[in-house]
Formats: structure tokens, sequence, C-alpha cells
């Protein structure tokens, strides 16, 4: 579990260009210790329909120094124009090295969904990581997100997400106790600039609900758009 996991949107914006940051500060809980997790990304709107980062992630664990963990690389592609499905789908593709040891390689891929009901939208990410590491077997793991926001203003929205895990270390299928599940309020939004610029926040505090999971999750997320 990362604790600075974000939710993934299904929408590209050609041209547009990021630099985005991510923190989440998580503590204890009945079987784990607490955690802090960084991130800082690159990414880059290909076309209309492609949006692709790389992103270098640090952290530490309870006692421990601040560790280099791996670097990513994200892709999003868009399948229709925003409003000419029922339902916006996009696809998520990622491959993620880990520095704990060369031979591991995540591959993680799987459907991002969105809705709008008025002012009101709906996400909800189905994503399955298969995890290679030299000849040890396979191992899958299948985890979600989902957020309902309320678009109040552009600079300042506010609703509940939820991010889950369904697998432990070593079970593709965990018992619900050992999957790890996180759900609280966020606010979020979107300051315009000059020069088609733009600032986007995002914060949640989030609660555990699993012996498996932190009880808090404090989770931020800050995008420079340009």
């Amino acid at each position: 579990m990362d604790a600075s996991d974000y939710l993934l949107l299904p929408t590209v914006n050609q041209g547009e260009r990021e630099i985005d940051w991510r923190t989440g500060i998580a503590s204890a809980g009945p079987t784990m210790n607490a955690q802090t997790d960084y991130a800082l990304g690159l990414g880059y709107g290909v076309t209309a329909h492609w949006f692709t980062e790389v992103a270098v992630h640090y952290g530490h664990r309870q006692g421990a120094a601040l560790q280099f963990k791996d670097v990513a690389w994200e892709n999003i592609l868009q399948l229709a124009e925003s409003g000419e499905w029922p339902v916006d789908v996009g696809i998520a593709f990622e491959v993620e090295h880990s520095q704990g040891s060369q031979d591991q390689m995540d591959v993680t891929a799987g459907p991002l969904l969105q809705k709008e009901f008025g002012r009101v939208q709906a996400n909800f990410n189905i994503l399955v990581t298969h995890v290679i590491e030299g000849t040890e077997p396979a191992t899958t793991r299948v985890h979600f997100q989902g957020q309902l926001k309320y678009r109040l203003s552009e600079p300042f929205e506010f609703g509940i997400q939820a991010f889950g895990n369904l697998s432990s270390c070593c079970a593709t299928w965990a018992s619900y106790p050992d999957q790890v599940h996180r759900i609280g309020p966020v606010a979020l939004g979107k300051l315009k600039f000059a020069r088609e610029r733009s600032l986007s926040y995002n914060a949640a505090f989030l609660f555990g609900t699993t012996r498996s999971s932190p009880d808090h999750t404090l989770r931020f997320q800050i995008e420079y758009e340009f």
C-alpha cells in the first residue's frame, strides 16, 4: 500500500503538461507501522486520447530513513470524447520498477469509469497489478478507487474518496480483515491563471476500516498544469 495513492481520471487534455506532487501520511494500524510516501511526476497529453507520465516514489516507514522506492511509467487512454458515451471510459496502464529488487516489475492495468449527474461526478476504477520478480511465481493483486464529488465551484469541490486493496502480499483474494480499505472526505479544486496555466489541488482524510489498514491517512496532491 502507498499512502500517496491518488484517483486516476479517464479524461485527457491534448498538449497539457503537468508537474504532479503527491504526499501521503498514514498512521499505524493494528497490524502495520506508520508510513509516509511521496511522489513527483512529470506528465504530458500527447494526443486527445493519450496521457503519459513518469514519476518517482520515495517513502519511509516508522523507525526507518527516507528511501527511494521506485520509478513508474503511467499511461491513460481515453476511449471516447467526454459525454459521447453514457459513461466516460478510459484505460490505465502502468509499469513500475522497484528499487528494492532489480528483478521486480509491477504491471498494472484496468478500466477507469466516470459519470456526471448534474453537479455530481462519480468515478470508479478497477486496477489489476501483475507482480513479476525474477524466477519467483508471479502474483496478481486487485485494487479499486472510487470518488463521489459535488461541483460547488471550480475552485472548491468536495466529496468522498475510497481506496481498497482486495489482495494480500501472497493471495489475489484475501479475507476482508486482511484487505486494506480507506474511505473519507475530500476537498479539491482548480485555480486558473493567465496563459492557460492552472493549479489543481486534492486533499483527503481517510479512515481505515480493517485491521490491515492504517487507522488514518492524510493525502495531498498538487498539480501545476501549463
